[in-house]
């Protein structure tokens, strides 16, 4: 399902906005899963004919996967993702982060079991240069099937393009307030390539299948959306990634949308599903709130593992192929937040890629 915001997307961060003179009303760079949620349940429950607050609950048990950005590309949708964090650009060459052995004599603050993640060599000290915040979903299956890949370029873009605003407080009379002006920023779903402006959307997947369709309001000031069935299917699960997996016994869970876990960044008892994690590239929190509908009140203030992050993993040794298909399928294009409502919310999508399992030995140490 696809969902193509008509006017300048605003997702608000939380911050008080008012028409105060100078205020302003920022938009986050991406919405979070729980307001496409929101808004496919509400939108859904209307066609269904159902009540609020008094059908909530099963209004809740309709779980999403997504969003994630799609491209109009010749006529067909590509699928586009949040950069993961393990890739680093300095000068013209991109590097991949990996696990480092802790030379000896030196000590980190790292939870126990877990190793510190970076370049293997000290030489490299460039100043970081940029990558495109969301990727091509056939570049990010390049990144996630070789281990170190040479050479790597990725294609992809920024993303939806900021707006600004800027409006005037009006008096009762319908005449501009003296000196009263503040700005609202969205997020306009286009992307001008020379000439050419494309169109973007968000892919959302409904659990149960049940898409809707039509006009209906998305995000702040209820700006409107052309909401469409179809779209980009989720990709399905690599066989070379499977062979790599019972090659190596590691992997690595790259999340696509933010998540929540009850250890903060990590998941409680520090593995995925029998998998142990020994090593993070996890960027700062996302804190994400809400409004509680049925309760008429706000949401508590969370800290969310933001999309991008990384896991590195070792898969138990005496796994057998069934266990780690298994496995596999259990991440895969699924939601990992720990809590049901979330994994229902959206929270927590990820993607497995490939990894030795070897840490690697600092140049020099």
């Amino acid at each position: 399902m696809l969902i193509e915001p008509r006017d300048p997307l605003i997702v608000r961060d939380g911050r008080p906005f008012t028409n105060s003179p100078g205020a302003r009303a920022r938009s986050l760079p991406f919405p979070v899963p729980q307001t496409l949620a929101g808004a496919y349940r509400a939108r859904r429950g209307l066609v269904e004919g159902l009540t609020f607050p008094q059908d909530a609950p099963k209004v809740r048990a309709w779980g999403i996967r997504g969003p994630l950005l799609a491209e109009e590309v010749g006529g067909r949708w590509r699928l586009l993702v949040p950069r993961p964090l393990d890739a680093l650009r300095l000068g013209e060459r991109v590097y991949p982060l990996r696990p480092l052995e802790v030379p000896e004599g030196v000590g980190c603050n790292l939870p126990q079991g877990l190793v510190p993640v970076g370049l293997e060599s000290p030489g490299l000290k460039e100043k970081p240069g940029s990558l495109p915040a969301f990727w091509y979903w056939e570049s990010f299956l390049e990144w996630l099937l070789q281990d170190a890949p040479g050479g790597f370029a990725p294609e992809g873009h920024d993303g939806p393009t900021p707006e600004v605003r800027t409006h005037v407080s009006l008096e009762a009379s319908g005449t501009a307030k003296e000196g009263a002006l503040f700005q609202t920023s969205g997020l306009e779903f286009v992307r001008r390539e020379g000439e050419v402006y494309r169109r973007l959307a968000l892919a959302l997947w409904p659990e149960d299948g049940q898409e809707v369709e039509g006009v209906h309001p998305l995000g702040g000031e209820r700006r409107l959306a052309y909401w469409h069935k179809g779209g980009p299917s989720l990709p399905p699960l690599p066989e070379a990634l499977l062979g790599a997996l019972l090659q190596e016994r590691a992997a690595r869970v790259v999340l696509l949308t933010p998540g929540f876990f009850r250890g903060a960044y990590l998941p409680e008892g520090g593995a995925f599903f029998g998998a142990r994690v020994v090593g993070a590239v996890v960027g700062r929190p996302l804190v994400v709130s809400g409004f509680d509908l049925e309760k008429r009140r706000p949401k508590p203030t969370r800290r969310a593992v933001p999309a991008g992050s990384v896991y590195f993993v070792r898969l138990p040794a005496e796994w057998g192929e069934g266990e780690v298909r298994a496995f596999a399928e259990r991440v895969w294009m699924q939601n990992l937040s720990e809590e049901e409502q979330d994994r229902r919310d959206g929270y927590g999508l990820a993607a497995l890629g490939v990894w030795s399992g070897r840490s690697l030995r600092w140049e020099g140490a």
